[in-house]
């Protein structure tokens, strides 16, 4: 007697579950809860402009020394970005071919402003860590800047910051960026709980104000520094 490998017609696989809806809803939700993660730990580390020089400097210079580590959390970081773009087309293409025809009378009441807008402030923020990566990382914007050094040798990537957003244009798009983030995170946290089923019972208003707390912090902690340098409150 011999048994064969092959998978049984309509046996649940894990591929087949993470293909589900129940199942991409699940990836889009932990690949976002990654990159709002992400964003809070970058926005206290570019909180420490307000340390001066010396101690943005060297928080800079001990990111580039991660060596391996480094590029381990960049490749981690593009594959979350990468499963959470492909995630939302795929639930959204399914939604459409669930309700081809447009509702006679559009029932958005239930939807908050920042859930319908959530495509229009993801397209916003990609666009912005692509700027982000051109201005900060490949040196692309300001190149001038980019190459300066601090009195110990190291990359002045204050300098570099605090002369940037002497622009009022650049200032601008980095606000307007932080604007939609926000906006992004704090529909996008509380929506992550309640997929991953944390939003229930007692603790359900404590997951929709935490929406609401990521999304107010993240868009003073990122605003709050290109508007000082604007300002004149950090100089290079």
């Amino acid at each position: 007697m011999t048994t064969s490998s092959a998978a049984v017609p309509g046996r649940a696989t894990p591929a087949k579950a993470l293909r589900s809806t129940i199942g991409l809803k699940l990836l889009m939700a932990v690949s976002g809860l990654g990159l709002v993660g992400f964003a809070v730990v970058h926005m206290l580390g570019h909180l420490q402009m307000f340390g001066g020089r010396d101690a943005y400097n060297s928080y800079a210079a001990t990111l580039q020394g991660l060596g391996a580590i480094k590029w381990v959390a960049r490749l981690g970081l593009l594959a979350a970005v990468a499963v959470h773009i492909g995630c939302g087309i795929t639930l959204a293409r399914r939604n459409r071919q669930a309700r081809p025809a447009g509702y006679a009378v559009r029932r958005s009441l239930r939807a908050t402003s920042y859930g319908r807008a959530m495509l229009l402030t993801g397209l916003v923020f990609l666009a912005f860590l692509l700027y982000h990566l051109a201005h900060f990382t490949l040196g692309w914007v300001h190149p001038q800047h980019f190459a300066s050094t601090d009195s110990l040798g190291r990359p002045d990537i204050y300098g570099n910051f605090a002369r940037s957003f002497t622009n009022p244009l650049i200032t601008a798009a980095y606000v307007v960026a932080s604007i939609a983030v926000a906006m992004h995170a704090t529909h996008a946290t509380s929506s992550m709980l309640r997929t991953l089923g944390l939003s229930q019972g007692r603790t359900r208003r404590i997951c929709e104000l935490a929406g609401s707390t990521v999304g107010v912090a993240l868009l003073s902690g990122f605003a709050s520094v290109p508007i000082a340098c604007l300002l004149g409150l950090v100089t290079p």
